[in-house]
Formats: C-alpha cells, sequence, structure tokens
C-alpha cells in the first residue's frame, strides 16, 4: 500500500527522544492520550531521517503520522539538530516527563539507558542538582544486555533474577566478561550470576544519588524494565522506586510537553508554565 492511501495519525505535538539504542516518539492532540512508537536508531536514521543542504526532513506518512505541528527533539546528536528543529536538554526533557507522569515535586530521577545514567535531584518541582554519566557504558542497558548474551540467557530469563546475588564489581560493557568467567569456574550457578549482574547495576546507581536525602526514586529510561534492577534498587535502599507506566518513553514524553508548552507560549504571547498546570500522574500511553 502507497504512503498516499495510509490513514494517517494526526499529531499536534511530537516530542523525539534520540537515543543510542533507539530513537523514540511520543504524540499527542489532548494532553490526555499519547502514542508513541520506537525504532531501532540505525534504522530510523536509514529508513525515515533525510538531510539536505539546507533542512532535516522526517518521513512522517512513512512513519505513519502527519507533519506535526509542534516538534521538539533530545538526546544523542541533538547539537546536530539544533539548527532544524527546537531542541532541548535530556535533563529538562526528562524532568518534563517524570512530572507529568507522576504528579511529584520532591523526588531523585535516575534514568539508564543504553550507554549513560542519568541523577536529577527534584525539589518542591525544580531541579536542584543533577549528574550524569555518558563517557562510559559501565552499567547500562548495553552492559546487561552483554551480560545475558555472555550467560546465553534469554532476557524474559535474565531479568528474572534478583535473589542471592553474586557480588560483581567490574560493570564494564566490553570487558566484564572477565569475572563472570570466574564465577563459573567457581561454581557459582547462573540464576546467582545473573542476579549479580542486575544488582552492579543498582549499586551502581546507587552510589549516584544516596547523597541526597529523598526517599523517592523515579525510575525511568529502558532499564527501568528490567524488573530484577527494580527489585535489587528495592532490596539495597530504603527507598521508594516508582517506574511510570511507560519509562522507556519518558524522555519523549517530556519533548512532547515542551512542543505543547512552546505553541502555547506563542499563542499567548507570555510566559508559560514549564509543566501544565494539572500533572496527571498516570499519563494515557497507548
Amino acid at each position: 500500500m502507497s504512503c498516499a492511501a495510509k490513514i494517517l495519525t494526526r499529531a499536534a505535538f511530537l516530542g523525539l527522544d534520540f537515543g543510542s539504542r533507539f530513537v523514540k516518539l511520543a504524540y499527542t492532540t489532548d494532553l490526555v492520550t499519547f502514542g508513541k512508537r520506537k525504532l531501532d536508531t540505525l534504522t530510523f536514521y536509514r529508513d525515515y531521517f533525510y538531510r539536505n543542504a539546507q533542512q532535516i526532513e522526517i518521513d512522517w506518512p512513512r512513519l505513519g503520522l502527519e507533519s506535526p505541528a509542534h516538534l521538539v527533539a533530545t538526546g544523542y546528536g541533538k547539537h546536530l539538530l539544533q539548527a532544524y528543529l527546537p531542541t532541548i536538554t535530556e535533563i529538562r526533557a526528562h524532568f518534563l516527563g517524570a512530572v507529568w507522569q507522576t504528579g511529584l515535586r520532591d523526588f531523585i530521577l535516575l534514568e539508564i539507558g543504553g550507554q549513560d545514567t542519568k541523577v536529577l535531584y527534584v525539589k518542591q518541582g525544580r531541579v536542584f542538582d543533577f549528574l550524569s554519566n555518558d563517557r562510559c557504558a559501565a552499567g547500562t542497558g548495553r552492559y546487561l544486555e552483554n551480560m545475558a548474551r555472555f550467560l546465553k540467557m534469554p532476557w524474559s530469563e535474565f531479568t528474572s533474577y534478583s535473589q542471592e546475588p553474586v557480588i560483581i564489581s567490574n560493570t564494564c560493557a566490553i570487558f566484564g566478561e572477565t569475572e563472570l568467567i570466574g564465577h563459573l569456574l567457581d561454581g557459582v550457578p547462573l540464576p546467582r550470576i545473573a542476579a549479580g549482574v542486575n544488582d552492579s547495576v543498582a549499586r551502581r546507581a546507587l552510589t549516584m544519588f544516596r547523597r541526597y536525602p529523598s526517599r523517592t526514586l523515579v525510575f525511568v529510561g529502558g532499564v527501568a524494565r528490567n524488573l530484577a534492577v527494580v527489585n535489587c534498587l528495592r532490596q539495597r535502599g530504603d527507598y521508594q522506586v516508582i517506574t511510570p507506566p511507560d519509562p522507556q518513553f519518558n524522555g519523549a514524553l517530556g519533548c512532547c510537553l515542551e512542543a505543547r508548552n512552546s505553541a502555547e507560549h506563542l499563542r499567548e504571547d507570555n510566559k508559560f508554565s514549564l509543566i501544565s498546570p494539572e500533572p496527571h500522574g498516570t499519563a494515557n500511553l497507548k
């Protein structure tokens, strides 16, 4: 079927989060129901993304979408997009998305993606401090995937192990296999090794945000879908760990909200709240 024959979805406000592994899109017309799409990053750039001397074009019809009226982007390579698309920092995008999804104003935000980790300390609805580790993939989604592959364990099984973890200290995405081999030679059961890998990610993250007084932790990013890491965070620290309905789309949702805020600012020609006046608490992501 040709693109012209497709029924395209209207997307008045759209957010793009360019991740290292996936490109995430969140879009809405009414701030009640949000559509979402996730594509492999290489596939997106190869099949949907065009650049010429004057502008960047995205093949919206091929994505099944009308060209959005208002668009904001964040993520890897956003500095290359600033001349073509409105962009915001990943810190801002995740802050907006987390406040909207949870309705909270005081919390620690932990975002673990494919190749980096970010921590925000939010107090009274403002970002007071943040940390980012984007120079090393240790303790990230890439590390977890590599270790599951090394153990020849299906992802669904690997992410189910969090009990009786063996201590693993090397969270390097490239060289972490060496320590796992040592445990295998010592006869440690595979479930305990898998649990140790998941626990090592939780322990590494805890060192980044333990300094902050809040006991409420909002966990987003692709790794937040790993229930074993979520359980390890709960076991390791005295935190109320909250994962929004679809944590991997938190940044894209924040961009979508920023697109709406920017449009409202243009219409009213005055300052508009960075956050929608009434955060929904749980966004309805289809």
